[in-house]
């Protein structure tokens, strides 16, 4: 049985987010689901030794009372916290936690990693239900956490072991968000809440709001209750950034071409066309194999954003035995995007061949350009807007029901859908003709180098317009869950339980385009003031003197009311596709909690049967004689999986615990890979496509760890995992029949037989890898110090993570998004009425591709550190006022090429102060 908590700790806090208050209004909560075993003897002791603690501390207690109790590895973040930290969304409240790293988009927190695998191997649900929430371009089984106001969220778990009972998907941990409810405040009648905050940028200098509130009822006995939350706000980030995208080497020892230029190796391949200061061999092979960058460029990018989201929960409890909870949620995310920027455009095409090197240095340890100049460049002046729209819609119905005193049963129905959708997507590109000289300098600053284009580029006398793109698309994705799980008691200390789902899950991605891109006759506009502006963004980035950064851009509305091609019907881009799953579960489960000796044994152990069908459906380019033709194919696969787990705590003694885990997981392919769109050659018999008869990702997990609460609100814990990930998804070319594809035999279209061999490139399982690391996590508040000094206290961990996995013919590396050093720390002050606290959180440099592209070894993101600040004084039991500080160093991500670390993409978005108001009743 569970041991007791020494002593209880009452919550009495005021709510930060007011919204969430379903948490900070209910002051004897303490997540009694959990451990149902304990609660008798924490009411005993409550006798004996009662401490009263308040506002974040509270949190803190409670979040640490859910991770004791459980059989397996969890932490979770309460209310308070989430309201408290100076935090945007759902993704920067749960970076907090031991493990945890987030991607960012536009200065907020999009998806999460956990313990070194990314978002796709990260399994979310929403009042039980598994979910899939993409916002504008995401294509692909991720969690974008942007979607959702924090304050419509009244508690976040992240359980980083799998038990039977826990639908499969997940390598890496499962992730549970759950809305507020009206019978959790444990009082009758109403419940209101409300907040304001008005939040300003100092680097787009704007000020935009952020409103929450929140109505609760319940009757007398508490049988019934309704809940309504809304939460809206607005942000106008802006990006500043310096970029190349990528960086290109030439190459000094070529193939000899028929029609080699008279300079030959000069302007063949992705070289040169001439040096003047090389005069030896050695120099021109110098210039010849340094890196340099594809579009050097300062870019700006102008985003507004709104977001909206409502909750409804409805409860009815009719007796102790009965339970029934619908719980509905809809939230709304809009963000409209410009981006101008110039570049030198001759780098990353075909005119690098005439382009001639007039002066240079090589910095030989990155062995790439550091200044270069370089005559008959092209400049280009691009400008582009992007509106994304995007809804989540989900209604869950949960149940319980006590048949017996020994037999429970339980049952989950719902349905969730995401839609995101770009409406419109336009980009235009002015061009100058290569006759420019440009110059490029990074000697001082590699990752804000100087750029110079060599004529006045405020002036469109130069530039024609050359492209101009119109475009819409989305993606919808739709779930369906029914499960339902019988318990029974078969002792005190033993109970068996026997569940199971049926989850449907669709993906569908469509889009079309202008056909016409390149602009002909009246639209092809010389001389483009007329349809350009000048933009200047020395205010957002910050590039040496000298830069040019203020220059013309094209004008998005004069072009839109210019261009007689502009209307023009859009057309289908062949980029839909579709996925289809029904996914069916059973477990057996067993749990414990007992004593062996003096020590209590509490956990579980379990095995679930997993079976997955998939169909895959997508555009085949199929090119016979040199004529493409179109086919919409179809693809099915299917496969099993059985999976054991069980989780075992041991408490030695009252104040330790000691876990094991082990389990074997399973997370199905993402969508991109599973598309059968690509293009079939018969005649050259090669096909390229994705894989729909991918097999899922497949591991074997183990953990262990060790948790001292050495003092109330106290932990020091320590704790190890290691992931054997049997098969890892990379690409590959090789030669296979055409039958063993999955592709239909029409596509050959009499050209070739079944039987023959194709070169097929695809993804495929290939070789899988190891994942090992330690957590360490220490809690403690400082009541141990005198007068003031006790008023403070500290949460904090530290993750190692290693990886070694394999990437086909490209060799072994550690996982794409793996930081192997993550550390989080919050110091807080709390004295009556007043609170404040400083948050950091760290992640060092991690992949995102690799190998890089254009010779480069790999892609990543170096490391970076957030710091964020937050106070509050409650002037009344009813009313808080705050004040926040978010990204107060205004951290750049740092985007690289190679592993001699070329500048990619080096941007900011500047520093977020906001004052705040909050009320309760």
């Amino acid at each position: 049985m569970s041991r007791p908590n020494p002593v209880r700790v009452t919550l009495a806090s005021s709510a930060s987010a007011i919204a969430l208050l379903s948490i900070a209004l209910t002051p004897q909560v303490a997540d009694a689901q959990t451990a149902p075993a304990a609660a008798p003897a924490q009411e005993e002791a409550t006798e004996v030794d009662e401490i009263v603690v308040t506002g974040f501390r509270s949190s803190l207690q409670q979040a640490l009372s859910i991770k004791r109790n459980e059989a397996g590895a969890v932490d979770a973040i309460l209310a308070e916290d989430i309201a408290d930290f100076p935090d945007q969304n759902l993704a920067e409240a749960i970076q907090r936690l031991p493990g945890v790293t987030i991607d960012r988009v536009n200065g907020q927190g999009t998806t999460i990693s956990v313990r070194g695998l990314g978002s796709d191997f990260t399994r979310t649900r929403i009042n039980g239900l598994e979910a899939q929430a993409a916002n504008g371009g995401n294509r692909n089984r991720s969690f974008d956490f942007s979607m959702f106001a924090s304050e419509l969220f009244n508690s976040i778990r992240v359980r980083k072991t799998q038990s039977a009972e826990i639908e499969e998907g997940s390598l890496g941990a499962t992730v549970d968000l759950q809305t507020g409810r009206p019978l959790d405040f444990n009082e009758p009648g109403f419940r209101s809440a409300l907040s304001a905050q008005a939040s300003f940028n100092d680097l787009s200098e704007s000020t935009i709001p952020r409103l929450a509130g929140l109505l609760s009822w319940s009757n007398e006995d508490q049988t019934f209750g309704a809940l309504i939350s809304v939460a809206y706000s607005e942000r106008a980030p802006v990006l500043g950034s310096f970029n190349t995208t990528r960086w290109q080497a030439g190459n000094p020892n070529p193939t000899r071409p028929a029609n080699a230029p008279a300079a030959f190796p000069y302007g063949v391949g992705q070289n040169f066309g001439g040096c003047i200061p090389c005069t030896t061999t050695a120099q021109r092979d110098a210039v010849l194999s340094a890196y340099y960058p594809r579009i050097p460029r300062y870019t700006l990018g102008e985003t507004f954003e709104d977001r909206l989201g409502m909750t409804a929960a409805l409860q009815w409890r009719p007796s102790e035995r009965t339970e029934i909870d619908l719980d509905l949620l809809w939230s709304r995310f809009n963000s409209e995007t410009e981006s101008p920027n110039m570049e030198a455009w001759s780098f990353s095409r075909a005119a690098v061949n005439q382009l001639v090197v007039r002066d240079y240095e090589i910095d030989t340890a990155r062995n790439a350009f550091s200044y270069g100049v370089w005559d008959n460049m092209i400049v280009a002046a691009e400008n582009g807007f992007t509106r994304n729209e995007s809804n989540f819609y989900q209604a869950s119905l949960n149940a319980r029901h006590d048949f017996t005193d020994r037999l429970h049963g339980t049952l989950k129905l719902g349905v969730n859908r995401s839609e995101a959708r770009t409406p419109l997507n336009v980009a235009y590109r002015f061009e100058t003709a290569a006759n420019n000289t440009f110059t490029f300098d990074a000697r001082d600053n590699n990752r804000q180098p100087l750029l110079d284009y060599g004529f006045d580029v405020t002036s469109g006398q130069r530039f024609t317009l050359v492209n101009a793109t119109r475009s819409n698309g989305g993606g919808n994705f739709e779930n369906n869950v029914a499960a339902g799980a019988l318990t029974y008691d078969w002792t005190d200390s033993i109970s068996f339980k026997f569940g199971g789902e049926y989850r449907t899950y669709a993906f569908e991605t469509f889009g079309l385009a202008r056909a016409i891109t390149s602009p002909t006759g009246a639209d092809r506009i010389v001389g483009v003031d007329r349809v350009g502006r000048v933009v200047d963004i020395a205010g957002y980035v910050n590039a040496p003197s000298g830069t040019a950064l203020r220059f013309i851009v094209p004008d998005i509305d004069a072009l839109a009311r210019t261009l007689s091609i502009y209307d023009n019907p859009l057309v289908q881009n062949r980029s839909e596709r579709e996925v289809d799953e029904t996914d069916n579960g059973v477990f057996l489960q067993s749990d414990f909690n007992t004593m062996l000796g003096s020590w209590v044994v509490r956990g579980n152990v379990g095995i679930r049967y997993a079976t997955t069908e998939v169909t895959a459906k997508g555009w085949q380019t199929i090119t016979v004689g040199g004529v493409p033709a179109y086919n919409y194919v179809t693809t099915e696969n299917d496969y099993s999986d059985t999976l054991p787990s069980f989780n075992l705590a041991f408490e030695p003694r009252e104040d330790l615990v000691l876990r094991l885990g082990a389990a074997k997981v399973m997370s199905r392919p993402t969508l991109g890979d599973l598309t059968p769109g690509g293009s079939v050659a018969p005649t050259t018999r090669t096909v390229s496509y994705g894989n729909p008869l991918l097999n899922p990702f497949r591991a074997t997990n183990y953990d262990a760890s060790i948790e001292w609460y050495f003092q109330n609100e106290g932990l020091l814990a320590v704790a190890v995992f290691h992931k054997k990930i049997d098969s890892f998804i990379t690409s590959v070319t090789e030669g296979l029949p055409y039958n063993t594809l999955g592709l239909p035999l029409e596509l050959l279209q009499g050209a070739a037989q079944p039987t023959d061999i194709f070169q097929v490139t695809r993804r495929i399982n290939g070789d899988g890898g190891t994942l090992d690391g330690v957590e360490i996590q220490y809690q403690q508040p400082f009541t141990f110090l005198p007068g003031f000094w006790s008023n403070f206290g500290f949460v904090g961990n530290v993750t190692w993570v290693d990886s070694d996995v394999g990437y086909g013919t490209a060799g072994r590396n550690r996982l794409t998004g793996q930081s192997k050093n993550t550390m989080n720390a919050t110091l807080y002050y709390e004295d009556g009425p007043f609170q404040a606290r400083i948050s950091a959180a760290h992640r060092s440099q991690y992949l995102l591709s690799f190998p890089g592209a254009n010779g480069n070894s790999e892609e990543g993101v170096n490391d970076t550190t957030n710091i964020d600040f937050s106070m509050s004084y409650d002037f009344t039991d009813s009313m808080t006022v705050s004040l926040e500080g978010i990204n107060l160093t205004d951290e750049y991500i740092d985007r690289y090429v190679d592993v001699t670390d070329r500048v990619s993409d080096y941007r900011h978005t500047g520093r977020e102060i906001a004052i705040g108001l909050r009320w309760k009743y």
